[in-house]
């Protein structure tokens, strides 16, 4: 609003600054059409020139603005991928120790496949359906998990 305002003056006083000096150059009487035409063309001028600064303040504002994003981006990015980093780490860490104790409750293959599935939240039918297996074996295979684990259930 203040920018508007601002730049609204300076129209209005560029625009009186050209009367002013169109009034002072002019020797002889002037006919109200070419006063209105005079008056008109040096309107027209006044705004182009308020136009172009007013956006050209904009663009520079907006140069500004794109460039603290793109800071912004580039941080979040590095942020991203450090982020990413760590977890590809912890996550290969849960992962072996995850193999681990797989290996030291001495699940088979087909029995750690299950255990897999089952820890990412699939139900006895699901697991079948991927493995192409019955229920009835998923169900076994679950069973054999939680007595060698020593679980109960999930």
């Amino acid at each position: 609003m203040k920018r508007t305002v601002f730049y609204s003056g300076l129209a209005l006083a560029l625009f009186l600054a050209l009367v002013a000096m169109e009034t002072i150059k002019s020797d002889e009487p002037v006919s109200m059409f070419e006063l209105a035409s005079d008056l008109f063309e040096m309107a027209l001028l006044a705004m182009a020139v308020v136009a172009t600064s007013y956006f050209s303040q904009e663009m520079r504002e907006v140069r500004v603005e794109r460039t603290e994003l793109l800071g912004k981006l580039s941080a979040a990015r590095a942020d991203g991928e450090k982020w990413r980093s760590t977890a590809r780490v912890h996550i290969k860490g849960l992962g072996f120790a995850i193999r681990q104790q797989f290996a030291d409750w001495r699940l088979t293959a087909g029995e750690a496949d299950v255990a897999i599935l089952m820890l990412k939240g699939l139900a006895h039918k699901e697991i079948a359906e991927l493995r192409n297996s019955s229920a009835a074996t998923v169900r076994q295979q679950a069973a054999a998990i939680y007595g060698k684990s020593g679980l109960s259930s999930r």
